[in-house]
């Protein structure tokens, strides 16, 4: 999905200019150094399209990029050093998109001050104007269309409704407002992973994988031997496994059913935090239709090492169709992937620096006496450079 991406003032990543974006990376770095920042802003730019997202059994309505300022608790909030304004910026193989929110000429609240699209192979193709606070656009024939106000949407979002619009563009922002930001799985006793769910027929996992029994179902019923591969790969974990299946229950509702050698059966209520994560991951890592780009933050934390080396295979093979951003802080999991899918983090004078392994000097010289756990484990690895 992204080649590169920029931030200025956006919560802690106060300059990243051209971050080079790889189809994995792997963030690491001491806790509050930057990393759920970095995933917020994909979270940001999807939240500016989607006008209503669900999550389990909880939906709530968006009105576009002011209310995804706002459940962030307001623009002095989210710009480094309340500066009161931040740019962001993202480039993919066929478009360059950038948004600049800046505070009003009376400092009161607010306001798109630019933003921008272009299509890389056709740069003086114009999509949208901004002017006055508004936004206009032509379709493909050039007819001049509707204008939009600014004050809650993007002119992004505004040309992805209207229609006669050019596909590819319209195909970039589609992607855009699929984004997943898994930052919150949740597990808890309580939590609607462990509940019957009713089927809706969806194929990607919630931010909080309350659907999760659907997904798999709906997964396996529609996707040839998903199933069949479901229950090898658990097979291959748990010694004691024979099947999962998702029947229902005499209200319709869906399960997880899960059966043992012994004869023992469960259902998700049962099933460890570990286990559900687990499945969580299959979820949204074996999907065959997943969205262009999916973080997942703390993304081996609760798995055994078993599952975690499976897991980093599934990471490779996932890559091939979606881009994948995860963080970690297990050295053992981080010495699984290259040095260029690995990203450190750090604060400097309160700021996040981000870099990749692979730019390290001495590289090789370094591999070749210690490894990636053991530079991490003697603090070479975060050591600035």
């Amino acid at each position: 999905m992204f080649q590169k991406i920029s931030i200025e003032n956006y919560k802690s990543l106060e300059s990243l200019p051209d971050f080079e974006m790889k189809p994995v990376n792997i963030l690491i770095g001491a806790n509050n150094s930057g990393k759920s920042n970095f995933l917020d802003v994909f979270a940001f730019l999807r939240d500016t399209l989607v006008i209503e997202k669900t999550n389990g059994h909880e939906s709530r309505s968006f009105e576009g990029w002011r209310a995804a300022i706002e459940r962030r608790g307001a623009i002095d909030s989210i710009s480094f050093n309340q500066a009161g304004q931040f740019k962001l910026a993202c480039q993919s193989a066929s478009f360059q998109y950038f948004l600049d929110i800046a505070p009003d000429q009376h400092g009161r609240c607010c306001q798109i001050r630019d933003e921008g699209l272009t299509d890389i192979a056709r740069p003086e193709m114009t999509f949208f104007s901004l002017k006055n606070g508004s936004a206009f656009m032509q379709n493909k024939e050039g007819k001049q269309l509707p204008s939009y106000s600014l004050r809650e949407i993007t002119a992004l979002k505004a040309l992805s409704i209207e229609s006669g619009i050019d596909p590819q563009a319209l195909a970039f922002a589609r992607k855009l407002s699929q984004i997943r930001i898994y930052d919150r799985l949740r597990t808890e006793i309580w939590s609607p992973i462990r509940t019957p769910q009713v089927s809706k027929g969806e194929t990607l996992l919630d931010e909080d994988g309350g659907n999760l029994v659907g997904v798999l179902h709906q997964l396996s019923q529609t996707q040839l031997q998903f199933l069949e591969r479901l229950n090898s790969l658990l097979r291959a974990l748990f010694r004691d496994f024979t099947q999962i299946s998702f029947p229902s229950n005499s209200q319709g509702e869906l399960l997880i059913r899960w059966e043992d050698k012994n004869g023992r059966v469960s259902n998700a209520s049962q099933l460890s935090d570990g286990t559900l994560k687990f499945l969580c991951l299959i979820a949204i890592l074996k999907n065959p239709n997943p969205p262009a780009l999916v973080g997942i933050d703390e993304i081996d934390a609760n798995l055994h090492p078993k599952m975690q080396v499976i897991l980093a295979g599934m990471i490779a093979e996932a890559s091939r169709k979606t881009q994948i951003i995860a963080t970690t802080h297990n050295p053992d999991f981080v010495s699984m992937f290259e040095p260029d899918e690995i990203v450190i983090m750090q604060q400097y004078k309160g700021a996040t620096e981000m870099r990749r392994f692979s730019t390290k000097g001495a590289l090789d010289l370094w591999l070749k006496y210690f490894g990636t756990r053991k530079l991490w484990l003697m603090g070479e690895l975060e050591s600035r450079w």
